[in-house]
């Protein structure tokens, strides 16, 4: 055996292997594998049996991480392992899992014989059909199908890249047995699929030429092979089928590993993507014709675009711009190339999109989204402030103006149809599906909080108000209050049948975007009947469900009530203004581009009764914070991050395959702020804040008191990776508001196990919330759909007690997994339409033609601090890592020099070096 390198670290003799096992003699297999970074398991001495702590520990040593020889032209797939997946890691896969691996143009299949996590991300090690031991992110599986081998044969198998003995030997042989007899099976299934006359793609494409749809494997092997039995090798061989032939059928980018869910192309498309195909091979004139035309159109829209730098948005149509009939489809497939697309099936639109940019004389090393946005934004079909996140096609968000929106429309004509009918007397008839409940289900139950002042905080700018809180002193106990948070009742309105409801089900939540807010339910609606305030501007009590706790004057919640109930009296104030009128110090964002922005305005009350309301409340929710902060161990990690919005908001997008070219002048005016937790969750947000977890925890309570079902939110407390004293020093650390941090944290290697959905009344760690008590979601009806659940629940268990309840035990537990994935989506989503705008932000200041003089750059004196002990390194011997710039709130990619690998939390100067703004927008920075 040939060793590539031995050396010693603090966890034993770490043995790194580039050859070949014994069992399959395959250089040349070997040599693939690991040009396509896919490292070689460490062979470690000692008890195998120990491997998950072996690679845990690994994980805190910055040499055991080094993965290597990932080719200089692959843009992109290198850093997968650098920055968070856009993929759900729901489980482990468990060992003795069949599972089909891809990274790059690289496939291959195997058995998995260990787990391990690696700074808080699963790995899994995998024997391959070639007979290699393999270490890869769970991400990398797109196929699993689980004990084809049994638990027992994978631990006999060992874990190094050799057999260390005869067992190892004899039960790798038979794993690999097993193996090519499924192997053989699946390749009799294809020919099976491939004997067929029918045509898969017309069998399940959308009857609307322009539409999408979807396939599922099950499905399509049923359509292909009706007579033959689905077997686990037919439904493989299903999904090889379809993962080859990416002209018609794409994997969903985010669920395909656990849904096995192929998008399913348009005709259209598909007929315009091979007609430029055509085109282009047969050398067709109307390429150049094009080319020549499309020059010209963007070298007068890029001078344009300078020209009016800092001019307002505008957009308006060139309609004196022609396009044949060939220009139209060109531009057409250019736009419908530019989407998400995983490397690991081949791209149809790759080859067209390079070859047409190749006529337009743009000059890219390489050619990708980021180029080809900037191409459409010079040819003037898409906007050069368009956000390309919330276009993702399976995000479904209506990307019309509300006023030219069909479906908006739809909806408003619902709201005004169904209000003004609402019936005044008696259920006389069942509900439609278009009906709101014709009166207040709980009205009769509603407790009058009478002239109680309710305080609704809130951003300035807030869209949506749903709570506001109260506070009543108890004369007879000093030191004692009650708190109410009153909570916007949707529910007296919308039935769980109607359909906003199912609406509200299938978003699950608002979407809350620099350039647009996409509302869980019709903004008519919740203007006019559900936010708080709505009934208050025709003089009418407005209906909520309260939730109220007592703390005494030891500081512990030692009552609770939920009630339906009335609140009358409305104060909306904003947050800076509770921070004066509480005396909180004013912690503000940073704006290291507008340093000196005015403040926002405040709406500053000056009602003696307001401000000593405020200052009890804030005491009050503060000593009680302090007391559970006292007995857990929840912390929050402190890093900053960057936040951007726009003065002009909302901006929509541009139409799709519009016929004529847009002529876009200006850009909007975005803010850039930079924040970090203390911020965040400190002063009057951490009341607010406080207030609604308190309401979360009542909740709970209530739920479990009287036996009704609901989800709760659990979290368990992190586990610790390496040093087992971590956990403990990071308490130590707190701050007085549980504050630690990021880099120490970050250092301790914890795992964080995710948050999950379950009706027991488990522990929410990072909440503070103890085993037994729980933690149930319910202050948000008006923007989260989990929240109005919780209040049917309520409402039904109030008015049948003893009764079953709205929502099943059945139910509830198969739409815990569909409220974590829709989270996941969201925060998925929510984190790359951020990095788009913040990059977006930060090319244009840099490309700026007539840049500030008379203030600082703030891009002049940048400090990177390493966030993380994976390093990739490139042809060239150059390292490439993830980094934190403090200073804008974002994270980027730092490429050092041969051989550099600092530790978590080292600091370097640095200066921004590149900056690609497309689908997955990148920062790169280079040490100065």
């Amino acid at each position: 055996m040939t060793q590539s390198s031995q050396h010693e670290t603090d966890e034993g003799i770490v043995e790194l292997t580039t050859v070949a096992d014994r069992l399959v003699r395959t250089a040349a297999r070997t040599q693939f594998h690991a040009s396509h970074g896919w490292k070689y398991t460490k062979s470690l001495r000692g008890d195998d049996g120990r491997i998950e702590n072996a690679l845990k520990a690994a994980a805190a040593s910055k040499n055991a991480l080094n993965i290597r020889a990932f080719p200089d032209g692959a843009r992109g797939e290198a850093l997968d392992l650098l920055e968070e997946e856009d993929v759900s890691i729901l489980h482990q896969i468990p060992a003795g899992t069949f599972v089909e691996i891809r990274r790059g143009s690289l496939t291959t299949t195997g058995i998995v014989i260990r787990n391990a996590l690696i700074e808080g991300r699963n790995f899994s090690v995998t024997l391959t059909i070639t007979g290699h031991v393999i270490e890869h992110p769970e991400s990398d599986v797109f196929f699993e199908i689980p004990k084809l081998v049994t638990y027992s044969l994978t631990r006999r198998a060992g874990v190094g890249a050799m057999p260390s003995n005869r067992t190892e030997t004899s039960a790798r042989v038979e794993i690999l047995k097993q193996l090519r007899d499924f192997e053989r099976d699946v390749a009799n299934a294809y020919s099976g699929i491939q004997a067929t006359n029918l045509n898969l793609y017309d069998l399940v494409r959308s009857k609307d030429p322009d539409e999408w749809s979807t396939v599922t494997v099950p499905e399509a092997a049923k359509l292909l092979l009706p007579q033959r039995r689905q077997t686990v090798a037919s439904l493989f061989a299903m999904h090889r089928y379809l993962m080859k032939h990416s002209e018609e059928f794409a994997p969903q980018v985010s669920t395909h590993r656990l849904a096995q869910t192929f998008d399913v192309r348009p005709l259209s498309h598909l007929k315009k993507l091979r007609a430029v195909k055509h085109m282009i091979r047969s050398a067709s004139p109307a390429i150049g014709a094009f080319a020549t035309k499309a020059r010209g159109i963007m070298a007068v829209n890029r001078k344009r675009r300078i020209e009016s730098w800092d001019e307002p948005p505008m957009r308006t149509v060139a309609s004196d711009i022609s396009y044949t009939t060939e220009d139209r489809l060109i531009i057409d497939v250019l736009q419908h190339a530019l989407r998400r697309h995983r490397d690991v099936v081949t791209d149809p639109y790759a080859l067209i999109v390079a070859s047409v940019l190749k006529t337009l004389q743009v000059d890219a090393d390489v050619i990708d989204t980021v180029v080809l946005r900037e191409v459409l934004i010079d040819l003037g079909h898409l906007a050069p402030w368009e956000d390309l996140v919330s276009r993702r096609k399976e995000y479904e968000l209506d990307q019309l103006p509300a006023d030219e929106s069909p479906r908006a429309a739809a909806e408003n004509l619902i709201v005004k149809r169904n209000l003004t009918a609402r019936r005044t007397a008696g259920y006389s008839q069942p509900l439609g599906p278009e009906d709101f409940y014709p009166r207040d289900p709980v009205e009769h139950l509603r407790h009058d909080f009478g002239d109680m002042p309710v305080y609704v905080v809130d951003d300035v700018d807030a869209e949506e108000l749903d709570d506001g809180l109260s506070i009543e002193e108890i004369p007879s106990e000093p030191g004692s209050a009650w708190i109410h948070v009153h909570v916007a009742d949707p529910t007296a309105v919308i039935p769980p049948t109607h359909v906003f409801a199912q609406q509200a089900y299938q978003k699950g939540m608002t979407w809350y975007f620099t350039h647009r807010t996409w509302p869980m339910l019709p903004t008519s609606l919740t203007n006019s009947k559900l936010s708080l305030g709505a009934h208050s501007k025709s003089g009418e009590p407005e209906p909520v469900l309260t939730f109220s706790f007592k703390i005494d004057s030891a500081d512990n919640m030692v009552d609770y009530q939920v009630r339906p109930g009335f609140v009358r009296n409305l104060q909306i104030i904003d947050y800076d203004s509770v921070d004066r009128l509480a005396g909180f110090p004013n912690l503000k964002p940073a704006q290291p581009f507008d340093p000196g922005c005015p403040p926002n305005i405040t709406t500053v009350t000056t009602e003696p009764i307001h401000a000593q309301n405020l200052r009890l409340l804030a005491d009050t929710i503060t000593r009680h914070r302090q007391r559970n902060l006292k007995f857990s161990d929840a912390f929050l990690a402190v890093i900053p991050y960057a936040r951007t919005s726009t003065v002009e908001k909302p901006l929509h997008a541009t139409p799709p395959c519009y016929p004529k070219p847009f002529r876009f002048t200006g850009f909007p005016t975005i803010k850039y702020q930079v924040l970090t937790q203390k911020i965040q969750e400190v002063g009057s947000r951490m009341v607010v804040a406080e207030c609604m977890k308190a309401a979360c925890r009542v909740a709970s309570r209530w739920f479990l008191d009287r036996g009704v079902p609901m989800l709760r939110r659990i979290s368990k407390p992190p586990v610790c990776l390496s040093d087992p004293e971590a956990f403990s020093k990071i308490l130590e650390a707190r701050d007085s508001d549980g504050f630690v941090d990021f880099y120490l944290a970050q250092k301790a290697n914890l795992h964080i196990p995710p948050v999950e959905h379950t009706l027991d009344p488990g522990m929410h760690w990072s909440m503070g919330v103890p085993e037994g008590e729980g933690y149930i979601r319910v202050t948000s009806p008006l923007r989260r759909y989990s929240d109005l659940v919780a209040h049917w629940q309520i409402k039904g268990a109030l008015l049948r007690p003893g009764s079953s309840p709205l929502f099943s035990r059945e139910w509830l537990t198969g739409y815990g997994p569909e409220i974590k994935e829709k989270e996941r989506a969201f925060k998925e989503a929510e984190r790359t339409h951020y990095a788009y705008w913040t990059a977006l932000y930060l090319k244009r200041y840099t490309e700026h033609p007539h840049p500030a003089t008379d203030r600082p750059n703030p891009l002049e004196r940048l400090t990177a601090t390493i966030l993380s002990h994976t390093y990739v390194e490139r042809q060239g011997g150059r390292v490439r890592t993830m980094c934190h710039v403090p200073s804008l709130g974002i994270k980027a990619i730092a490429t050092l020099p041969p051989g550099t690998m600092p530790d978590i939390g080292d600091s370097l100067d640095v200066r921004l070096a590149d900056i690609q703004v497309g689908l997955m927008s990148k920062v790169h920075v280079l040490p100065k």
